[in-house]
């Protein structure tokens, strides 16, 4: 019963802050700010994981879980375990930037209180179809990370997978996280890894040097271009991290502890696809997934 007030009260005072700011899923969010426009037009346009959908049809169940087994199962078969989906029933949760609602319906299936803050329109429509066509329950709400419309102490997690790493002042990001988590609350939190296969050898040797195009770019205006599906031309910010720099940016948290993953096998050199995947993962893999906590 108290697990069911509480629920009511988040859920009903986000729509409070949806209402009276006059935000809607149906328009553009407007930020005077040139990346996250560019960021609103990528995921609006080009939905994250919509790519791999090969065989049913936009707008039904299976269009949803045809992406999520291509994540889980083909994609990323560690992310299952790692992100924790199973082990939050009965917390409030917060994900910056769900997406279609991949992740987001893993936690929610589980017994999670979900909340999705995110930029795009576009994903905001699709993530709440996805809770539709399960039966699932959320809330939905069209806004900014770096300003989080909740009370201070709100959630006992917050998830951003791959997101926050778009954000013009990230910092302000992780200080909001901070700020909406309860004491001893968690974040489990993934961006991209400098020290990666991707980022040395796809970003900086293929596109950078043998391409040419550092001669007349950044390797901030190489990733913009090149790591992220588009068929729309956007070209969203895009950082990347080393663990210590990770360490660094939440360094107001305790517990912290850095992982790194994702690395299909056919991405590697021929002469390392002996290699067991998870260990190359770890070496080499392109996503940096830090947990911390709050102190109480």
């Amino acid at each position: 019963m108290y697990l069911l007030s509480i629920s009511h009260r988040i859920r009903f005072d986000a729509q409070q802050i949806q209402a009276r700011e006059g935000w809607s899923v149906s328009a553009a969010l407007e930020t005077d700010d040139f990346y996250k426009d560019e960021v609103r037009r990528q995921w609006d346009r080009d939905p994250c994981g919509s790519h791999y959908v090969e065989q049913a049809q936009p707008d039904t169940l299976e269009w949803f879980l045809e992406a999520e087994r291509y994540r889980y199962d083909v994609y990323a078969p560690w992310m299952r375990e790692l992100m924790e989906f199973d082990r939050h029933a009965s917390e409030v949760i917060l994900e910056i930037g769900a997406g279609m609602g991949t992740d987001h319906a893993q936690f929610a299936k589980n017994g999670g209180v979900m909340h999705d803050i995110d930029l795009a329109a576009g994903h905001l429509k699709l993530a709440r179809r996805n809770f539709e066509l399960r039966g699932l329950h959320g809330t939905f709400l069209h806004g900014d990370a770096e300003a989080i419309p909740y009370p201070d102490g709100t959630f006992d997690l917050v998830y951003s997978n791959g997101v926050i790493h778009h954000t013009p002042n990230t910092a302000c990001v992780v200080a909001e996280i901070y700020r909406v988590l309860k004491p001893g609350g968690r974040c489990i939190i993934m961006v991209y890894a400098e020290n990666s296969l991707h980022y040395w050898r796809n970003l900086f040797r293929d596109y950078g040097i043998s391409r040419g195009e550092l001669e007349m770019a950044s390797m901030g205006e190489i990733m913009s271009r090149y790591a992220e599906l588009s068929e729309h031309g956007a070209k969203p910010l895009v950082k990347v991290y080393t663990a210590r720099r990770l360490r660094h940016l939440f360094a107001r948290f305790k517990s912290i502890r850095i992982y790194k993953r994702q690395l299909m096998r056919e991405e590697l050199p021929r002469r390392l696809r002996s290699l067991p995947l998870g260990l190359a993962g770890r070496m080499m893999g392109w996503n940096l997934i830090l947990k911390a906590q709050k102190p109480c």
